[in-house]
């Protein structure tokens, strides 16, 4: 997968549509760890049953140690993220594009987004936390 700093221009593909990168990791880069707000993994999992943008293809993790432990993660439960991009826009209008790897890259490689991201997150899914 192709990477790109984290509130950079989305570039990924032609769009008439303003976005900022959020978790387009690879190996070759660091990336912010740490401990996530309660709920986002989950939120996460709910706008990922959404997603768009998907691509012919799988992205497999390159974090991961081995590919066999990449095929693994290309899936939370029902929900497949090898492909495709989670797209939402906070309150101030701000559009952000993350590739739906990123519930696993939070999830299993203690990936940090920005705040302002996972404030969005969080706010732009309610109701109960789903485990698919």
């Amino acid at each position: 997968m192709t990477y790109y700093p984290d509130l950079s221009p989305y570039t990924y593909d032609p769009t008439d549509k303003e976005m900022l990168n959020i978790g387009w990791l690879s190996r070759e880069h660091s990336y912010p760890t740490g401990a996530t707000p309660d709920g986002l993994v989950y939120a996460l999992i709910e706008l990922a049953k959404n997603k768009t943008n998907m691509q012919r293809g799988m992205h497999f993790c390159d974090l991961c140690p081995d590919f066999e432990t990449a095929q693994l993660h290309t899936f939370r439960g029902k929900v497949f993220i090898g492909s495709g991009e989670i797209r939402l826009t906070d309150r101030q209008g701000v559009t952000f594009s993350s590739p739906a790897m990123i519930v696993h890259y939070v999830e299993d490689h203690a990936y940090l987004p920005p705040e302002d991201y996972c404030t969005a997150v969080l706010s732009s899914t309610r109701g109960t936390p789903s485990t698919d």
